[in-house]
């Protein structure tokens, strides 16, 4: 395995992401996983990723780790999410802005798009999701960027984001979440899926 942390942002990074990072890469170390990190920096996100995504495809990685510059997590979040064995794997994480709600979706072909209501225990497939903490294979990115000639532009109908969602399921592949991987998106606190803030909405 050879891992590329992937951290596009617009202009800077949190404090507590940073020690998450650095915790993380101090365990895969330890693991003995073979990792570098890119941070690449920019108004529009898209191209950011775009930039990264063919790195990753030219230097020969394996996987990539997609994590947002404000979001917080554990240092075992790549075991987790390679655990379930996956192409393409989302962890369960919410939106850092009240009320707070899921990022990751059942449905994204039509209007208002079907947000998952439940995480649950066990790993579930998905329509899509941003890409807050979300591992791919560099497989997966080669073959979208072949079809498709792009694998974050935007469209009429999608952000970066989910554009490459649906462009993945285009291509007949799936896309799962993991929801015992919990990030936390930096609000004012961070923000964790089963909070009691949600009322019980999540599992």
């Amino acid at each position: 395995m050879r891992l590329l942390v992937a951290v596009p942002t617009v202009d800077y990074v949190h404090a507590e992401f940073m020690k998450c990072l650095v915790d993380l890469l101090t365990q895969l170390h330890r693991d003995g996983v073979n990792a570098d990190v890119k941070i690449v920096s920019g108004t529009l996100v898209y191209i950011a990723r775009n930039k990264i995504a063919r790195h990753a495809i030219n230097e020969n990685y394996t996987h990539v780790l997609w994590l947002d510059s404000d979001m917080t997590f554990g240092p075992g979040i790549v075991d987790d999410l390679l655990f379930c064995g996956k192409e393409m794997v989302c962890g369960a994480f919410v939106g850092r802005r009240p009320p707070y709600g899921p990022c990751v979706y059942t449905s994204i072909s039509e209007l208002p798009m079907g947000k998952v209501r439940e995480f649950g225990t066990e790993p579930f497939r998905v329509a899509g999701c941003g890409f807050a903490a979300v591992l791919t294979t560099v497989d997966l990115l080669r073959e979208v960027q072949l079809r498709f000639g792009t694998c974050f532009n935007p469209t009429e109908k999608f952000g970066e984001d989910l554009a490459f969602c649906d462009r993945v399921t285009q291509l007949g592949k799936e896309i799962w979440c993991e929801p015992t991987v919990r990030p936390g998106h930096i609000a004012h606190i961070p923000v964790y899926a089963g909070e009691d803030m949600f009322g019980g909405l999540f599992g």
